[in-house]
């Protein structure tokens, strides 16, 4: 049996997104979303513990998030706030 860490669901969503990372901005793709996180297909050199603002592009959704994971197809953002704040 495989135990969940997560504290919200995450829904597949596939969409358009803007990473400001170090004064940076870069174009990624969302994969998916929860009230909590998100994880964003994106290429650079994210570090865990970085600040970023994540856009989802034709939304009005705009976030500040931290860098929690960092794989070698992108990077697991947890937001400061959740999504209904």
């Amino acid at each position: 049996m495989h135990n969940e860490k997560r504290d919200f669901t995450r829904l597949p969503l596939h969409a358009k997104a803007i990473l400001q990372l170090r004064n940076l901005s870069r174009e990624g793709r969302l994969e998916n979303l929860s009230l909590k996180s998100a994880f964003v297909a994106a290429s650079g050199q994210a570090e865990t513990n970085d600040a970023v603002a994540l856009t989802i592009c034709n939304t009005p959704i705009n976030l500040k998030a931290k860098v929690v994971r960092v794989t070698d197809r992108g990077m697991g953002l947890r937001f400061e706030r959740t999504l209904l704040d």
